[in-house]
């Protein structure tokens, strides 16, 4: 008799052959690397209804205050938002985020500049009092703060493939004082190079003292000049295929690329991270309006890109692999996110205009339940001959909930690509029992076999292990 485990974590495969072994989905769970399976972070209450239009961009302030913009072009309101109360801010003229773009943020020593695809907004941080941009500068659809100049894209502009940079003389330059977008070390405009072929600027991001340019088909990385301002430091030849898809990891940046593939790259060396989701990302409608952000909670470290259009959230964690978060009515809540650093919480807006902080204490998603299961290929134990399923132990912890009832997990199967077997309930026990395995015997014969894992109680579940003991057949 042999023992093998029943893979249920993060290691969807959807773009693989599910009759070959690969996971057709992992929904809303994540995975430690020991792998250690355990619902994702819920939503816990912050404030509830700023923008009954959603919110579209969070950011913290250095000073620890919370800006929000809503979801409602073509007035798309700021707000400073407190647990306890929201101020809308935008009722001073010229204080709405103007375009259609996401917003973008960038935080200098006086001013919070936000720009959203037409005129980039400022907030003097001091005040709370917002307006436009002086200068005037481009019409933007990213910002970056760096070396005492403000630097911002326009894919859309007559010189699309530039990337515009403030003059950094002026000591009071994007500090609260007059901006100047005229004149940079003699020159007329300050720009970076073209970014080649007469691509457009997709988007500008900094990291490491570097600024990086994403194009269509490439990638190309600036550093700081003291003669020339900026200059070249790399080029690579991978471009941008959804321009708010880039996550900045550490050193890295991890995007969407222009293949469709999911790339993380400090502008040098490149590694592609998404082969086993390959094939779902290739059939896919809509992808340009992909967005991205970084959980860091404990010991969960995880890259999330949601398709808006194809109401899909698919998360990445570097020591489980693939899987797929989701919320009421099918795509997840969460359209902007933050941190809240003096208390180092994940602080998220959703499409329904409510702030919330994502947490393994919540166990719903402002009070909707999430559905997590799983689904793993099917598996053949390396042989096409029959097997006897002779026991499946569960290891977990339990006997953590509070509730009267002793609530319970589903366990089912399929040994073809027919209807699933009626699943068997695993309890959680109640209060205080904390016998961590519980064991079913004697479960048919198979040549490959599907299983599935159903997580829909509310209650907080750490599964450890789930090990088949089975048995080769002769013939």
């Amino acid at each position: 008799m042999a023992s093998a485990r029943i893979p249920f974590g993060n290691l969807q495969a959807s773009g693989l052959e599910e009759l070959s072994g690969g996971s057709p989905v992992a929904m809303n769970v994540v995975a430690d690397s020991l792998g250690t399976v355990r619902r994702r972070p819920g939503i816990a209450t912050w404030r509830l209804s700023v923008d009954t239009d959603g919110i579209c961009g969070l950011h913290e302030t250095s000073d620890g205050d919370v800006y929000a913009v809503g979801n409602g072009p073509p007035s798309r309101h700021i707000y400073k938002v407190t647990t306890g109360s929201s101020l809308d801010i935008s009722n001073v003229p010229s204080g709405d985020v103007r375009g259609l773009a996401r917003p973008v943020f960038a935080e200098t020593g006086e001013l919070l500049v936000i720009t959203g695809g037409a005129e980039p907004e400022k907030v003097v941080k001091s005040t709370s009092i917002p307006s436009l941009l002086g200068g005037p500068p481009p019409n933007g659809s990213h910002v970056v703060s760096m070396t005492k100049r403000l630097l911002i894209n326009d894919p859309d502009g007559t010189d699309s493939s530039l990337v515009t940079w403030s003059n950094g003389n002026d000591s009071t330059l994007a500090y609260g004082g007059n901006e100047d977008w005229t004149t940079t070390l003699g020159n007329a405009v300050g720009t970076l190079p073209s970014m080649g072929k007469d691509q457009p600027a997709l988007a500008v991001h900094e990291n490491s003292n570097e600024v990086f340019c994403f194009a269509l088909s490439s990638v190309r990385v600036y550093a700081p000049d003291s003669t020339s301002v900026f200059v070249p430091s790399s080029s690579k030849q991978f471009g941008c295929g959804a321009p708010y898809s880039i996550v900045a990891a550490d050193q890295n940046f991890a995007w969407l690329d222009d293949r469709r593939r999911f790339v993380i790259s400090d502008g040098r060396a490149e590694k592609i991270v998404s082969d086993p989701i390959q094939q779902t990302l290739h059939d896919m409608g809509t992808v340009s309006d992909c967005f991205g952000y970084r959980v860091v909670l404990g010991t969960l470290d995880a890259l999330v890109w949601t398709f808006p259009t194809e109401r899909r959230t698919f998360v990445y964690q570097k020591d489980a692999g693939w899987g797929q978060w989701s919320g009421d009515g099918g795509n997840f809540l969460v359209t902007a996110k933050t941190v809240l650093r003096a208390t180092n919480s994940v602080l998220v807006g959703t499409s329904q205009g409510h702030l919330g902080t994502l947490s393994f204490d919540a166990v719903t998603d402002l009070d909707t339940p999430i559905n997590a299961y799983v689904i793993t290929g099917f598996l053949d134990r390396d042989t096409d001959a029959w097997k006897s399923c002779n026991r499946v132990r569960i290891a977990m912890r339990r006997g953590a909930t509070t509730t009267a009832n002793e609530p319970y997990l589903l366990l089912s199967w399929r040994d073809g690509t027919g209807a699933w077997e009626t699943p068997l309930e695993v309890s959680l026990g109640s209060a205080g029992e904390t016998n961590p395995v519980v064991e079913f015997w004697s479960l048919g014969v198979y040549r490959r076999r599907q299983w599935k894992m159903d997580f829909r109680e509310a209650e907080d579940l750490t599964l450890v292990a789930v090990t088949e003991e089975f048995e080769v057949l002769a013939g």
